[in-house]
């Protein structure tokens, strides 16, 4: 997939975890991102963590953004408004290893 936009380091599970404790207070937590070889730190609000299996370690991930850049790099997106920077996506990532990839709009 030439598109997708692949997670290559986040928080700890901790991090992932005190980022929803706090959505209320929209705190973001960083990710980098990296599309066509080029990385871009991403500060995302986390809306909700679903296990993705029974290890622990596998989550899915729901998550606002507020980043003119993530428009341009989301293969997802094909219309939206120009003043419009708030996106909701969703996203698998592994605190084991630290990656994941945006998964849809």
């Amino acid at each position: 997939m030439k598109n997708r936009i692949l997670i290559t380091s986040g928080p700890s599970r901790e991090e992932l975890f005190d980022g929803l404790r706090l959505f209320a207070e929209k705190r973001t937590i960083d990710f980098i991102i990296e599309k066509n070889g080029q990385k871009t730190k991403l500060p995302l609000i986390i809306q909700g963590i679903e296990a993705e299996d029974g290890s622990g370690e596998c989550w899915n991930i729901k998550f606002v953004v507020n980043y003119k850049r993530f428009i341009v790099l989301n293969p997802y997106i094909t219309d939206f408004a120009s003043n419009s920077i708030n996106l909701k996506s969703k996203a698998y990532y592994s605190t084991r290893t630290r990656e994941g990839i945006i998964t849809e709009k």
